[in-house]
């Protein structure tokens, strides 16, 4: 897998690994691409990672790991699931960055709307491919949660649901299955072969979640979903 300078190598053997690599540094010789080792990392998915095994590129030993990054995602090699801890620690510093300049105590709504076109991008990055356990997703919803009981200075116990429902703003976990059904649909109405073959294949997982909002079918349009969405997390407010 390829996209810009960034390649994915997969085998079901470490011998298998090594001939693709060989492959990558064959072709970097002919074309004077230059690969390098200490950047790159090779990991094992569902299982443990070899003791007695090396990976070599350029006369270099890779470095295995538990965890890797791929286009800004981080994903722990044993279990596959998503990563976050990058996610929410970018995310606290563009809060704060904010925060500083704006003052603390005023401008709640102005802050607000920084937060929302700023911050909760990088919070949120990549969530269309997201694949985590339910703590992982919590530490996401207690980060985007804390912004706003920080700005309104609020009870740290207390529910920022009407907060957020007065401030035109989803929770995360509404949001994360908003960004999910919109992506989805993207493929299904794409004119690309590859991906409309892809939402075939995502078909029952949207069915799956769009039914918590009404949505039967993935033919629908994007500001159904937007509304069905929505109109889901006011009815809880309300």
């Amino acid at each position: 897998m390829v996209y810009a300078d960034d390649i994915v190598l997969l085998s079901h053997s470490c011998r298998g690994l090594q001939n693709l690599v060989s492959i990558c540094e064959r072709y970097g010789l002919k074309w004077d691409i230059k690969f390098n080792p200490g950047k790159s990392q090779a990991s094992t998915f569902g299982g443990t990672n070899p003791s007695n095994m090396c990976i070599s590129l350029a006369n270099t030993a890779v470095q295995w790991t538990n965890k890797v990054k791929y286009l800004g995602l981080h994903f722990f090699s044993n279990s596959g699931h998503t990563e976050v801890s990058d996610n929410i620690r970018k995310f606290y510093g563009q809060y704060n960055n904010i925060r500083s300049v704006l003052g603390y105590g005023s401008r709640e709504m102005c802050t607000v709307h920084l937060c929302k076109v700023f911050c909760l991008p990088t919070l949120m990055y990549g969530c269309e491919s997201w694949r985590m356990q339910d703590k992982q997703q919590n530490r996401i919803s207690v980060a985007w949660n804390n912004s706003f009981r920080s700005i309104f200075n609020c009870c740290w116990r207390e529910s920022v649901s009407p907060l957020q429902y007065f401030c035109q703003v989803l929770p995360i976990n509404y949001l994360i299955h908003q960004r999910k059904l919109l992506y989805w649909n993207k493929l299904f109405t794409s004119e690309n072969c590859i991906l409309l073959f892809l939402s075939r294949l995502v078909s029952q997982r949207f069915v799956a979640i769009g039914s918590l909002y009404g949505l039967s079918s993935i033919h629908v349009n994007q500001q159904t979903i937007k509304r069905a969405v929505w109109e889901t997390f006011a009815s809880t407010v309300e």
